[in-house]
């Protein structure tokens, strides 16, 4: 199964449309390393242990990045 990589822009009251970042990534422990290192790219980021999704600060706003199977 593929899967793809969504990053969502949290700033704008509640968030915008999650948007497609990279698709059919075949392994999900590859996909989840990109979007680990994506995330720790930058200064302020964290992983939301209740959601297990990952977070980082850009431009004065917080996004979000996942992993998500495609099908």
């Amino acid at each position: 199964m593929a899967h793809s990589i969504f990053i969502r822009d949290l700033g704008n009251f509640g968030g915008r449309r999650p948007q497609l970042l990279a698709c059919d990534i075949f392994s999900r422990t590859e996909a989840e390393t990109l979007v680990r290192n994506i995330a720790t790219a930058y200064r302020d980021h964290g992983l939301n242990p209740a959601t297990a999704v990952y977070w980082f600060c850009y431009n004065g706003s917080v996004h979000e990045i996942y992993v998500w199977p495609d099908g």
